[in-house]
């Protein structure tokens, strides 16, 4: 048998055990339950599909109550780092129940998978049967319907973007491009790409894609959510902070800087050497010399097929090595990149390079580096697959630099290397500043449990704190006494506390949310969530929520019999609210769709605004002489505290982080507050402060 004939028999076995495994394990685990990121997409196009309020998306605990609300088989929810739009590919299937959803998601995504399979094809000239190889493996695919994630969509939009680029379709494989950078930020980098191949009329059709990505977003989920998304969830992602920075089974770049260079208590109590001026100055330079060959070693008059190719192949692989929070699915991507390649790398090597090049594209996806890179003591040893991410791109490079290229072009190209030295300084001064005082708050940051993810919502006592912690199975009320931190044993979603000395209560979420006494005999109160106590135990204020939107209801709790009131009138969307001691409330909402702000709800009804736009958190001391708040500047929110004789108000943080939801001690001179500075987005943790 000739050594093609052998190729062909290998070619298929593989795929054939390949195609076996996925029917026989993946898909019918991911048949079985929603795992985990599906739900996240699910939930949030039904929220839209259902015309519910979706300002607050992308806040932890609300998003998780909705998800309780429906009855979602989840443990923990949360749309951070996803992109609204992207969600709307699963909005058809929204109005099933979420498993069934699921089983029609899987079922679009195999037959995707076939269009890829056609359209590569169609693309590269391969026989059909290495096309199938590649796909079958490629072990991301099955964690992609593992999770019911959404990559082979966007694998299936930049093929198709590519598959028209090729055929001279050049408006519309640069509308398909700026499709993908609503599904996913990165492709917004081809737009370099373009312009880099004086392509304007690929380049304008990605200008309008995106633009239309973007309005599409506004029109179903609000401007207030896509607010959120650009001002502050993106920032932090782009520098890798939007999930743990410090866990390496990332393997990215900036998660290794992290671990290197950053100290944060918790989670890297141990790095290399605590330089955070040196992340701000490696990341970007990193990043750059990682990406910039992609574009400057891309021909601008050269449009063969071949080069076409490499050059898409390069740009892909480049954005992917320099993602800051790559997940395993992430790599389906790779498919498109290897079919490209392959011809390529053929003939440049013969048999023996096909087969080292797939095996690093196969090794690129394999599950077993997390626990690989886990037992090594030292970070630069631990993410190996950042190291195979790496190396594929750099050939990628190597056969790129090897074609002939027009000299011509030298100066163009000394331009757009000029352009990247620009690029990276910006970046490092921006990095530098955004380091500035962003660690002042570990003096007084408290102790933190292991386990826990999150400190939400304080409630300062005497002697303890009361907060609600995201732990790895769901959010619980929790008690910190000095050191010692312990956890309610409930088996439902608790998701916010308030408390006197003798009594608490908690909101347990369900199909609806219930606020419990602590005191046995109290009847529970329906419909209620986010419990807040009058300073003389008499009153408890809640919300209660319609299609998202919440008002606040009193509860008299000397007078148990008497009916609750709403006191909020509908325009309002209220947020959170704190007690002054004659018992009129400071509330925060957003008026009319507005941004949030500050409003005083007296003791005859009547409301008016306190004047602080973009306000939130509020927090009355106990002698009712302080009010502290959260305001958003920058896209972060910052402490303020406001005299509430006077009128006057100072700020009291200034770091480039998220200081919110503070609680005064019973001394009214002590501010406990949940920051998440040196963390992730709004992972906070609990600090305590004494205001002079």
């Amino acid at each position: 048998m000739s050594t093609v004939a052998w190729t062909m028999v290998v070619e298929w076995m593989l795929s054939t055990l390949m195609i076996a495994y996925f029917g026989g394990h993946t898909l019918p685990a991911a048949w079985k339950t929603l795992n985990t990121d599906f739900s996240n997409y699910y939930l949030t196009a039904r929220l839209a599909r259902e015309k519910n309020e979706t300002a607050r998306i992308y806040e932890w605990i609300w998003l998780q109550r909705q998800k309780d609300h429906r009855d979602i088989d989840q443990r923990i929810i949360s749309l951070v780092p996803i992109t609204p739009f992207s969600t709307l590919a699963v909005w058809p299937l929204a109005s099933l129940p979420p498993l069934a959803a699921k089983h029609r998601w899987l079922m679009l995504n195999i037959g995707m998978v076939a269009a890829i399979a056609v359209l590569l094809r169609s693309l590269t000239g391969l026989p059909l049967r290495r096309i199938i190889l590649v796909i079958a493996l490629s072990v991301p695919l099955n964690k992609n319907f593992l999770y019911g994630q959404y990559y082979v969509f966007l694998l299936l939009v930049l093929t198709l973007a590519c598959w028209c680029y090729a055929r001279q379709e050049r408006f519309l494989s640069g509308l398909l491009v700026g499709l993908g950078f609503g599904l996913k930020i990165f492709p917004i980098i081809f737009l370099g790409y373009f312009l880099r191949k004086r392509d304007f009329k690929a380049f304008t059709g990605g200008v309008v894609g995106a633009t239309g990505a973007v309005i599409a977003s506004i029109a179903v989920f609000g401007w207030q959510a896509n607010r959120v998304l650009f001002n502050q969830v993106l920032p932090w992602t782009l520098r890798g902070e939007g999930l743990d920075p410090y866990n390496l089974s990332s393997a990215s770049v900036a998660t290794l800087l992290h671990r290197l260079f950053i100290y944060e208590p918790q989670w890297n109590p141990s790095p290399f050497i605590h330089a955070p001026w040196l992340f701000a100055v490696l990341l970007p330079l990193a990043q750059t010399l990682l990406f910039a060959p992609a574009l400057l070693l891309t021909e601008p008059v050269d449009s063969s097929p071949e080069r076409m190719h490499l050059e898409w192949s390069a740009v892909m692989l480049g954005s992917l090595a320099i993602s800051t929070l790559p997940a395993g699915y992430h790599f389906t991507l790779l498919i498109l990149p290897v079919c490209l390649m392959w011809n390529a790398v053929e003939e440049r090597g013969g048999l023996a390079a096909i087969v080292a090049f797939l095996l690093l594209s196969t090794a690129i996806g394999y599950p077993g580096w997390k626990t690989i890179g886990a037992i090594s003591p030292w970070a630069l040893f631990s993410v190996p697959r950042l190291y195979l991410v790496v190396l594929l791109c750099f050939v990628a490079y190597w056969i790129l630099a090897r074609q002939k290229r027009d000299g011509k072009q030298r100066r163009e190209t000394w331009f757009w290397a000029g352009a990247f030295v620009l690029l990276i300084s910006l970046s490092i001064a921006l990095g530098l500043r955004h380091q500035g005082e962003l660690y002042a708050d570990y003096q007084w940051r408290l102790p933190t449990a292991a386990d826990m993810l999150q400190a939400n919502g304080p409630v300062a006592q005497s002697d303890t704190i009361l907060f609600t912690a995201m732990v790895p199975s769901r959010y619980r009320t929790a008690t910190q006494k000095d050191e010692a931190i312990s956890f309610d044993a409930s088996k439902v979603d608790q998701l916010a506390v308030a408390a006197t000395s003798v009594e608490r209560w908690t909101e347990v979420a369900g199909r609806e949310s219930a606020i419990v006494s602590s005191v046995p005999g109290r009847e529970k109160i329906p419909g209620a969530e986010s419990p807040v106590v009058s300073p003389n135990g008499k009153w408890l204020a809640y919300l209660r929520e319609e299609q998202g939107r919440a008002s606040i209801w009193l509860h008299a709790l000397d007078r148990p019999e008497s009916r609750d009131t709403g006191l909020t009138p509908p325009e309002f969307d209220a947020l959170e609210m704190s007690f002054l001691p004659n018992g009129s409330l400071i509330f925060s909402a957003e008026s009319n769709g507005g941004r949030p702000g500050l409003f005083l709800l007296d003791q005859t009804g009547t409301v008016r605004s306190l004047g602080s736009e973009e306000a939130r958190y509020p927090a009355i001391s106990p002698d009712g002489h302080w009010l502290a708040f959260s305001k958003l500047q920058s896209g972060n929110w910052h402490l303020w505290l406001r005299d509430l004789h006077n009128g006057q108000t100072s700020r009291l943080t200034h770091a480039d982080c998220n200081n919110v939801e503070p609680t005064w001690e019973p001394d009214s001179k002590t501010l406990v507050y949940a920051s998440d500075c040196g963390r992730a987005l709004w992972f906070t943790a609990l600090c305590r402060r004494h205001i002079p």
